[in-house]
């Protein structure tokens, strides 16, 4: 019998988290897997939850969360045995989304009854990891901002883009990549492994979870007035077609600011040094699909 523990991120699900206990004493497969569930309290506790569940024998661990749950869960399992799950109740959901576990707890919890792995990559940024996608810029600076939120959710996303937008100035960047070096003045700079932001907002459509590569999508930087045009090519999934879009696949990259980074890492802002190393971990995760 596998031995699952499932970790609740209770700000991550705001409240949703209340009807997931109750979904999971209902809906998992008890025949096939001996349980027990988890709350997280406090920052870090996701990432000593993880760790205490494998101590004591857990072989799959479930976050239940968002983006940002999912990432520490994962930081702790990278080129482990033990496999992961999500249940998806986080603002974005970005990663689940990818691939394709759905946002209804009843049904995210019958894939973890059916119990289909998928080796995915992850990505090495420094001595931080991450399995959706990190981002330098206006992403970043929005990160920050929501974090300082006490309630989540994508209407207080949508208003705090939509705030940041009016003071956001452009950021320069020096890349290296494949014997290359590139400046480049951006809007936004992600380093992909998924697709997208979450809510189906698509940043790197080309991107597979598990081809070993990461792709670099970059918004470059715009006039005030051209906003509306990038705004609407995002809402129909376009904007990897836009005159501000460019991309391409790389399996390192430094990228290098001009003081150290604000960043996002799945969702979650971060100070980091001024260079940042970014690396592909092969089919490192093993996620229940």
């Amino acid at each position: 019998m596998e031995k699952i523990t499932f970790i609740i991120n209770p700000t991550a699900g705001y409240k949703r988290f209340r009807i997931v206990e109750e979904s999971i004493l209902k809906y998992i497969n008890k025949k096939k897997f001996k349980f027990n569930i988890e709350y997280s309290k406090e920052k870090g506790d996701v990432k000593n939850l993880t760790k205490k569940a494998i101590s004591c024998g857990a072989n799959i661990i479930i976050a239940v969360g968002g983006d940002g749950t999912v990432n520490e869960v994962s930081s702790e399992l990278v080129n482990s045995n033990v496999k992961m799950g999500v249940i998806p109740v986080g603002s974005g959901n970005g990663l689940a989304l990818c691939l394709g576990i759905p946002t209804n707890i009843k049904k995210s919890i019958e894939k973890i009854n059916s119990y289909k792995i998928k080796k995915i990559d992850c990505i090495s940024v420094n001595k931080l990891h991450s399995v959706n996608l990190i981002g330098f810029g206006f992403d970043a600076s929005v990160a920050k901002e929501f974090s300082k939120e006490q309630s989540r959710g994508l209407v207080k996303y949508v208003y705090l883009t939509c705030k940041l937008l009016l003071s956001y100035k452009p950021k320069e960047f020096t890349v290296r990549f494949k014997n290359k070096i590139k400046k480049v003045k951006v809007f936004s700079l992600n380093v992909c492994n998924g697709q997208q932001f979450g809510n189906n907002f698509l940043i790197s459509p080309k991107s597979k979870v598990d081809d070993g590569y990461l792709r670099i999508g970059i918004i470059k930087a715009f006039k005030w007035y051209q906003l509306i045009y990038i705004l609407f090519q995002f809402i129909f999934k376009q904007v990897h077609k836009s005159k501000f879009y460019e991309s391409f696949k790389v399996k390192k990259i430094l990228i290098e600011g001009n003081s150290k980074n604000l960043i996002h890492i799945d969702g979650e802002s971060q100070i980091v040094k001024k260079l940042v190393e970014v690396n592909i971990i092969p089919k490192s995760i093993n996620f229940i699909i």
